[in-house]
């Protein structure tokens, strides 16, 4: 499953740079992260605590970042396990700032996600949408760490806050 988008931000992207290259910040904007520890300067282990369609659970994690050059590239592998079914998941993103203008950056991101295991019987579009669901209270997260005069609760839900996901359009069912 891939998932790309664009996160518009009130911000200079030094700031959101900043921001996004710091896993112990990042974490706090990340729905259901807890128990985040550094491992080195480069690797991060914790869990988080989400629902994927009917199961809920506890996902261990490691997140290494591989590469992190101002604007153009952060790079990031997770990989994974669900403590109910022990599914696996591997998750390469690539993310980038870009000037919108004098305090407004477009925050890129492109996100390369696997599962294997019972987690993948759910299907892409339980998957997308638990995703894009996750993504949304990021953007508003994000927003309200950065944007000033932005309240912790940000985001009025309409369509004008939620990030752009690509979906493919499913084959025709014969």
């Amino acid at each position: 499953m891939k998932l790309d988008g664009t996160i518009a931000i009130e911000a200079p992207p030094r700031k959101v740079w900043e921001l996004a290259i710091n896993p112990l910040r990042l974490a706090g904007c990340v729905p259901g992260v807890q128990d985040l520890r550094q491992v080195d300067d480069r690797t991060f282990e914790g869990t988080v605590t989400a629902s994927v369609g009917p199961i809920d659970g506890n996902f261990s994690f490691q997140s290494v970042v591989t590469e992190a050059t101002f604007p153009d590239a952060l790079v990031v592998q997770v990989q994974g396990s669900d403590s109910v079914t022990k599914s696996r998941l591997r998750m390469d993103v690539r993310a980038s700032v870009a000037e919108r203008g004098p305090a407004a950056t477009d925050l890129a991101y492109h996100a390369v996600v696997s599962v294997q295991g019972r987690l993948a019987i759910l299907g892409e579009m339980v998957l997308r949408a638990t995703a894009g669901m996750m993504i949304a209270q990021v953007t508003r997260c994000l927003r309200s760490q950065l944007e000033p005069g932005v309240p912790a609760a940000a985001g009025s839900g309409d369509a004008s806050d939620e990030p752009a996901i690509s979906m493919p359009v499913p084959p025709p069912v014969e």
